[in-house]
């Protein structure tokens, strides 16, 4: 009876804790998925471990998960963050600067104060035409959300987040930050803040803004507005040259961290395309989202490659496809360049679960109808593992969903 007992205990130690038909059983027995399409996949983060799950190697609409990718293709391009180039004069009172997709200058969310502080010095500021090629908006952006921060516009130099901050002070008046473009304000519009679709021009109802609430609507970019901005902001001269800068030195930001964590916790969506276009930057010496993505997408082997088909770096594009196998992979590679510590900074933590200790972090990606979440988990018997699970096309509600990825992720912590 002995021996019968201790081959069992034998046989349950080498049989995994988790496995494809363990997997499916559980989607199959969850009433909040019926309907929808499920890709998962978990491996844990040890060499040449098996990766398990169903549905590995399907398409799925990432969303936000697209900026794991972008986030992976900025670490292990040298995991520094081009802000600006420059060139000092001869006199050293001059300064000559071309733009890097840098995301951060003036930037009324995420602080920076890196570029302001170099260039304080210089009495005088020649703006070089930098090699672009970036279009505002990426493939299959929705037209009609121009108004939306979500969507601001790309540019070659971001400057205040390429959006206006709009908010009410104490003595009940309303303040533009910055103040560059007409205001008109209407107390009966129904819309809280509006921007002409072709023109910087706006409409704000004030009596639809609360005390103490920050609003935020994009700009229309162009290389003359940019100029126009940063001379304000500056406080010095901004003259602008049709000659590429040569010869330049390159000064590397210090907020890198703040940067990932702007795309991974809040899913700043401009933030990452810029970072997407600055990688391009780094081997090509072109800001382009579009040779961002190539440079990723080659990152990988032929047969990862293949399963990724990437549009833009923020996951704003429904033509953007990848499987779970391939998000693992990234994670995995993410994992291999930083170390946990420091995912632990950059991703958030915990999903919607409370009151638990903290023991996921990942990225979820929403889209209507599409709801994913990938990340690093660890578990009761103390391993790591990389897992993401994607859910595609689902009819039910949202929260429903959540409630499925929440219950998953417990499943996982309990039983590997």
């Amino acid at each position: 009876m002995k021996k019968v007992l201790v081959l069992f205990l034998i046989c349950s130690n080498l049989y995994p804790q988790i496995s494809n038909k363990k997997i499916n059983r559980w989607v199959s027995k969850n009433q909040n998925l019926e309907g929808s399409i499920v890709s998962i996949a978990i491996k844990e983060l040890k060499k040449n471990k098996k990766i398990y799950g169903i549905n590995l190697s399907t398409n799925m609409t990432p969303a936000s998960n697209v900026k794991i990718l972008t986030v992976l293709g900025s670490i292990s391009f040298g995991d520094s963050i081009p802000l600006l180039k420059y060139k000092v004069s001869s006199s050293n009172d001059t300064l000559r600067i071309s733009p890097t997709g840098y995301p951060l200058t003036a930037h009324p969310k995420y602080i920076d104060k890196d570029l302001e502080k170099f260039i304080k010095p210089y009495k005088h500021i020649f703006y070089h035409k930098p090699k672009i090629e970036l279009r505002k908006y990426g493939p299959a952006w929705a037209w009609d959300d121009y108004n939306y921060y979500f969507q601001a516009e790309r540019s070659e130099m971001p400057i205040y987040g390429n959006v206006i901050q709009v908010f009410k002070k104490s003595n009940g008046e309303i303040e533009i930050i910055p103040d560059n473009y007409k205001i008109n304000l209407d107390f009966e519009q129904k819309e809280i803040i509006f921007r002409e679709e072709v023109d910087n021009n706006y409409f704000i109802n004030p009596s639809l803004i609360k005390m103490g609430d920050t609003l935020y609507s994009p700009f229309i970019t162009s290389r003359k507005n940019t100029i126009s901005l940063l001379k304000d902001f500056l406080n010095t001269p901004v003259k602008f040259s049709e000659q590429e800068l040569s010869d330049y030195n390159t000064l590397n930001s210090s907020q890198v961290d703040k940067i990932y964590s702007a795309i991974l916790k809040d899913s700043d969506n401009l933030i990452s395309e810029s970072l997407m276009a600055n990688i391009s930057l780094r081997l090509n010496d072109t800001i382009s989202v579009d040779k961002g993505v190539e440079l990723i997408q080659n990152r990988f082997n032929e047969n990862v490659s293949n399963q990724i088909k990437l549009y833009d770096g923020s996951g704003l594009s429904r033509y953007n496809l990848i499987t779970s196998k391939a998000l693992i992979l990234s994670l995995e590679k993410i994992y291999q360049l930083i170390g946990l510590e420091r995912i632990k900074n950059i991703f958030p933590k915990n999903y919607i679960l409370k009151n638990k200790e903290d023991f996921v972090w990942g990225k979820t990606g929403t889209l209507r109808n599409n709801h994913n979440y990938s990340g690093y988990i660890s578990t009761n018997k103390n391993k790591l593992y990389v897992f993401s699970i994607m859910i595609n096309h689902y009819p039910v509600e949202l929260e429903k969903i959540k409630d499925a990825i929440a219950d998953f992720l417990i499943y996982l912590k309990s039983n590997t």
